[in-house]
């Protein structure tokens, strides 16, 4: 018996193997063959033949078994052409039919944002609610849920303590797969100034130098890109590039917003105590312990234009002036003539609340009286910051704090995975030359399928 066992597994064992390889291989074929099916999708969506991009990929869907991968790349190609073909009802069947469970994070909010940019636009209530109960925020499906939370008022609550159970609990009854703005947020102290976790402080694996998630946030009444950067503590360029398609001077109520604050560390061998600034992403770190855990303090910042670039180098900081007054240098009065010799402290002065000098140098880090300018190319060199968040700093740094000025295009981070992140076409450009991501993702991330000023996964 013993004989006849082992003969029959002896016999067996080659067809077994044969099988394996046979379906190793197919498997390998219909890859190839995928990958090259979102190539040539990619170049119908970007020659906006939309409608051959859509049969393409249907009919691949259909007729291929995909990874979940390419499954989320499909899709996402599919998602954006049906938008820019204008097909809400397709659209409606489409969003129904999606496998939410084989898609990331990224790619299922930026289906989803896509998807309610169009029933927005197109005044389609049916896919609006849709969406909405998929949030867990529709109040007709939801009497708990009466309105969208404004950010701004979830953190002040959360700040001052006034946020009642049952605003809590608004809050937090949604979707599991969805990840709304502020839902877990607490407030990190530290040297007696209050940081929001998840929005300006982020806790840090110093092996693993990516910080953050992405999350969304839903609009709860129609504004601009530019009021939502000011809520969200974002500059308005990273949140522009983050979320393609969107008006930025017309977001309507209900519409979906990606949050950008997964990041990859500009400084690989970073020092607690520092000041990192990279120009090119328009962002500040600041590393700290705090009661022996890794944290990163980070905010937006404005920065010099073209003409008048902000610097680049190692610095100190030299000096640090509380409500400051402005005495306009002779370059800008060569521009503005007009200018009275000094500017206050108040409402209108340029440096806003407080200014800290960069070593030898003219060029501060100061507030404005302009919030728009966070995240723009808009001063004479100098580093903007909104009021709030340069009074946060303020507080912590001491005159000869070090302060390293770094202009890096694009960040990477590998290790199982990989994670690419750049801040416009001129990143994306400089992240093709490196070589380092396939040819696939790159025409991928030239369009204006996914965003960017995020950390994104690659291959």
């Amino acid at each position: 018996m013993v004989r006849f066992v082992l003969l029959f597994f002896l016999i067996t064992l080659p067809l077994y193997a044969t099988e394996d390889l046979f379906k190793v291989a197919k498997q390998k074929v219909q890859t190839k063959s995928v990958e090259d099916v979102i190539l040539k999708s990619l170049k119908l969506y970007n020659d906006g033949l939309y409608t051959n991009a859509i049969n393409l990929v249907q009919d691949t869907l259909i007729k291929n078994e995909v990874n979940d991968q390419n499954y989320a790349i499909l899709n996402l190609i599919l998602a954006s052409s049906i938008y820019k073909a204008r097909e809400e009802d397709l659209m409606y069947k489409f969003i129904q039919q999606l496998q939410d469970n084989r898609l990331d994070d990224y790619s299922l909010y930026r289906i989803y944002q896509i998807a309610m940019t169009i029933f927005i636009e197109r005044k389609h209530q049916e896919g609006q609610e849709y969406i909405l109960n998929k949030l867990g925020l529709n109040t007709k499906e939801n009497p708990k849920l009466e309105t969208v939370e404004d950010p701004a008022k979830v953190i002040e609550a959360i700040i001052t303590n006034k946020e009642s159970k049952k605003d809590k609990i608004k809050r937090l009854t949604k979707s599991n797969r969805f990840v709304l703005f502020g839902e877990d947020s607490k407030v990190i102290n530290y040297k007696n100034v209050s940081f929001i976790l998840g929005q300006n402080i982020f806790e840090l694996d110093p092996q693993i130098p990516i910080i953050g998630k992405l999350s969304i946030y839903v609009s709860e009444k129609d504004q601009t890109l530019l009021e939502i950067s000011k809520k969200l503590d974002l500059g308005y360029y990273e949140l522009k590039n983050a979320n393609p398609f969107l008006d930025p001077f017309d977001i309507r109520k209900n519409q979906i917003v990606i949050v950008p604050f997964r990041r990859i560390l500009p400084i690989k061998n970073f020092s607690y105590g520092t000041i990192y600034v990279n120009i090119n992403e328009k962002r500040l770190y600041y590393p700290v312990m705090i009661e022996g855990k890794s944290y990163v303090i980070t905010f937006p910042i404005g920065i010099g234009t073209d003409e008048a670039q902000s610097p680049i180098g190692d610095f100190k900081i030299s000096q640090k002036r509380e409500n400051p007054a402005w005495y306009p240098p002779e370059s800008i009065r060569k521009e503005q003539p007009d200018l009275p010799p000094v500017f206050p402290p108040g409402p209108d002065n340029p440096l806003g609340t407080r200014a800290m000098r960069l070593g030898n140098t003219s060029f501060l880090m100061h507030g404005t009286n302009k919030e728009y300018g966070i995240g723009m190319k808009v001063s004479h060199g100098c580093i903007r910051m909104y009021n709030e968040d340069v009074e946060r700093l303020f507080e912590l740094v001491e005159v000869g704090t070090p302060v390293v000025s770094r202009d890096i295009p694009y960040k990477v981070f590998f290790n199982s995975e990989k994670f690419v992140e750049a801040f416009d076409d001129d990143g994306v450009s400089a992240l093709e030359k490196a070589n380092v991501v396939s040819k696939n993702f790159i025409q991928l991330y030239k369009s204006d399928i996914v965003g960017k000023s995020f950390a994104i996964k690659a291959w």
